[in-house]
């Protein structure tokens, strides 16, 4: 296997235990939205009202998980049920304006310990950083749906 391969797989490997760790240990971070319902919260601010199926798949997370997180955000405030208007049976889940306050509080907070990590940084380092960071989840999304294609 390609030596660069193998170094990228060992630099993401530790990439996600130091984000972890940090998030963990950053004063800033202490009473943010944890990672599940930060990612929920950022596709309901992205693509509106879904129903739990839509937000599982996007999350590529199974349906029973994310009810679990959507009831502990409804319980929070920051989320709330309701009936599509085109189909009545089907239940989406719309966030709240609480919801976009602690959206919006945890993304301020996460983006700031991230300017203090990178602050060293250069402005083209930090364009290629998050273009190449972009590329790779679009790669890693679309291996997980080819894979998924394969089995079912």
């Amino acid at each position: 296997m390609d030596s660069a391969v193998r170094r990228i797989e060992q630099q993401v490997a530790l990439l996600l235990r130091l984000a972890d760790r940090n998030r963990r240990r950053s004063p800033r971070l202490e009473r943010t939205l944890d990672r599940s319902a930060y990612l929920a919260l950022r596709q309901l601010a992205d693509g509106g009202p879904a129903g739990i199926n839509e937000i599982a798949d996007h999350l590529r997370l199974d349906a029973s998980t994310v009810t679990r997180q959507v009831v502990a955000m409804e319980q929070a405030g920051y989320v709330s049920r309701g009936r599509d208007d085109s189909d009545g049976r089907r239940v989406v889940i719309e966030m709240t304006d609480a919801g976009r306050a602690e959206l919006a509080a945890t993304a301020d907070a996460r983006a700031e310990v991230y300017g203090d990590v990178l602050a060293e940084w250069s402005d083209p380092d930090l364009d290629l950083l998050a273009e190449l960071l972009g590329r790779l989840n679009d790669s890693l999304e679309a291996h997980t749906r080819a894979v998924d294609a394969r089995t079912a």
